[in-house]
């Protein structure tokens, strides 16, 4: 995701690499964020939290739009997860496959992630109480995925999802076990996130931002923060030499 790469930027690139972009490149962002919010008012379209998250990145605003939207997002997800968990994940696992409902699909760990850092950046912020669920059923979602990665080597649903959980559980202060983030630091010192054919850029990314958070936010100790440096620091270096005359890091992702 092209927004999150930019996240990167302010967080983890050189700041020769984070200068104002020409007047094309300019127009080219005031269009995509157009073509964002058209998506955002269209009622045929179900609640996306990355075109929530990307607006509200975006340099111009709609508030009354945007707050419409969130209004949508908030309910399609609330709904979903309005059960609500108490205290560790393993514990509740009886009770979170019971709360399902017939209806719902099993969602990815991704698009709940994207949905909570969405609502982190809002303004003003919502209130805390009906997020903490969210943020629990996440840290639930992110375990099953480190479950999976022992059984088949990878996380179930891709290390690109993973990160996602990791900085967004980070982003609200929910402590994550060291074995869960070890998982991916290990993932990123063998290079196991690279695509088949493709570049690594937009997970090296996302893991990059996860990796950064957990070290300012203080949530891991000082031995891992340190291991944690040294990823973001590679991930910097790789992200400089896949960069391209004209701007992308690697794909268009």
């Amino acid at each position: 995701m092209w927004l999150l790469l930019v996240l990167l930027q302010a967080a983890v690139l050189p700041a020769q690499l984070c200068e104002a972009p020409g007047e094309a490149a300019a127009a080219a962002v005031r269009a995509l964020s157009a073509r964002l919010l058209g998506l955002a008012v269209d009622p045929a379209r179900d609640p996306d939290p990355s075109v929530y998250l990307a607006l509200r990145l975006a340099d111009d605003h709609d508030l009354r739009r945007e707050e419409q939207y969130l209004a949508r997002l908030q309910d399609a997800f609330q709904r979903r997860y309005s059960c609500v968990v108490r205290g560790l994940w393993l514990p509740v696992r009886a009770d979170v496959v019971a709360c399902r409902s017939a209806e719902a699909e099993w969602p990815e760990t991704g698009r709940l992630a994207l949905y909570l850092l969405g609502l982190r950046a809002t303004c003003p912020s919502p209130e805390p109480g009906p997020q903490r669920s969210l943020v629990t059923w996440l840290k639930y979602y992110l375990e099953e995925d480190w479950a999976g990665s022992r059984q088949h080597g990878h996380p179930l649903n891709g290390y690109y999802q993973y990160s996602l959980g990791v900085l967004a559980l980070c982003v609200h202060r929910k402590r994550v076990r060291e074995e869960v983030i070890r998982r991916l630091l290990v993932a990123e010192q063998h290079g196991r996130f690279g695509h088949i054919g493709g570049s690594a850029a937009d997970t090296e990314a996302v893991a990059a931002l996860a990796f950064t958070c957990l070290e300012r936010e203080r949530l891991v100790g000082s031995r891992l923060a340190a291991e944690l440096r040294a990823a973001t620091r590679r991930t910097r270096r790789r992200m400089v030499e896949a960069q391209g005359r004209d701007g992308f890091f690697g794909n268009v992702y």
